[in-house]
């Protein structure tokens, strides 16, 4: 089972429009979040509507993506043995 941790919120938005969401992010709460894949720097953002506007009129929440699959998990805390693979 995985753990809940903690969101890390690195900015906010406000609706603009019926399609388009205005968002600000803070550089350097994004910068230690960057991964390299491809020669390239990333960074996995996910936006959430508030369930009310804000007291600085702001509707909608930025935070790091931090969600790994399974597989990616497992594979991270997976023992490295040696042997033929076999269970027994």
């Amino acid at each position: 089972m995985s753990e809940v941790k903690e969101k890390k919120y690195v900015g906010n938005g406000t609706q603009s429009g019926e399609f388009y969401v205005n968002i600000s992010l803070k550089k350097s709460q994004l910068e230690p979040h960057y991964y390299e894949y491809n020669g390239e720097q990333y960074v996995r953002l996910t936006i959430g509507k508030l369930k009310e506007e804000n007291q600085w009129g702001k509707t909608h929440s930025v935070w790091v993506n931090e969600y790994k699959k399974d597989t990616e998990q497992a594979s991270a805390k997976a023992p490295v043995s040696e042997g033929d693979g076999l269970p027994f």
